[in-house]
Order: C-alpha cells, then structure tokens, then sequence
C-alpha cells in the first residue's frame, strides 16, 4: 500500500498534515476506518436486528441485513473488504483488527445458534462455533462476489435461498 497520509488528505479535500496529526500512522488510519464502519454495522444495524424472540429470525435477519448493507451502503462495504484483503497481505499491522471484527461478527451468530439450540428450534447437534463459522464465511463469499461482480448477483433473489439454507441446515 503505496499512497501517503497526505494523498489520503488530499483526496479528502484536507491537508496530509491534519490527516497525519488525527490519525498518526497509516495503520491507525485503516484501524480507525474498520472501527468505524464495524461499529456502526454491529451495533446500529445489525443488533438492533436480531433482538427478536426467534433465534431463526434472528439469524434471517442478521443475514438479510448484512446483505442489504452492500446496497445501502457498497462503498463502505469495498472499503472494508479491501482492508480486509490488505491485512492478510500488504498491511498485516491491521490483521487483529479484522481478526477481532469477525470474532465480534462470529460471536452475534454463534449466541444466536445457542440460543436455538436452547429453545428447540435447532438441531443440539449443531456446533455453535462451527456454525457462526460458516455462516459468515457464506455471507463473506457472496460480498466479496458481489463487490467484484455486482450486476450478476441478485440479492433480492439470493438473500431468501441463504436465509432457506442456513435454517436447514441447523434444523
């Protein structure tokens, strides 16, 4: 990752040094946008989602939101999948931050699954954990599919069959 605290400050329409005096570092910066964009996500949108009686519509939901953000809101989900691909190579500085982001994203689905597994609407031979796992790697997979190719992905024709399938599948 080539560009400067300044080139950041300049496409912003600010100066580099008023860039490099918040933020300090370009890693700080990149931690900053992921603290952003995964606090507003999780704690605006998604769990005020999925405080439901259900935990299968909680986890509809939870599925039906996330996919919705990539329309609402494209631009932020690129910035925050491209951090995502920088951490595992050109700025592994950030990687705890996106390691602690899907620990956080992972943690909402695998309560959720337990919570499910509790009330008998799930399977209690299900793995929480192995479950959340999927779950957001399927959601993960399509994103980044979309954010590639967005015109041959219809999400409001997609978003019914993953919600169909994850139910299934902790059923």
């Amino acid at each position: 990752m080539r560009t400067t605290l300044n080139q950041v400050g300049a496409a912003a329409g600010y100066t580099g040094g008023l860039v490099s005096h918040r933020f300090g570092s370009k890693k700080d910066l990149l931690k900053a946008v992921v603290t952003h964009i995964s606090s507003r996500f999780l704690t605006d949108q998604l769990k005020p989602s999925i405080e439901t009686g259900s935990a299968e519509q909680a986890i509809r939901n939870y599925i039906e939101v996330y996919l919705k953000e990539l329309t609402a809101r494209e631009n932020h989900m690129r910035a925050l999948y491209v951090i995502m691909g920088e951490a595992i190579g050109a700025v592994p500085e950030i990687r705890d931050e996106i390691a602690l982001l899907n620990r956080r994203a992972r943690r909402l689905l695998e309560d959720l699954v337990k919570q499910g597994i509790s009330t008998g609407e799930f399977n209690n031979n299900n793995d929480p954990k192995a479950a959340s796992i999927l779950i957001l790697g399927m959601l993960r997979g399509i994103t980044m599919q979309a954010l590639i190719d967005r015109k041959s992905i219809n999400l409001h024709h997609l978003t019914p069959l993953v919600q169909r399938q994850v139910i299934i599948g902790l059923s």
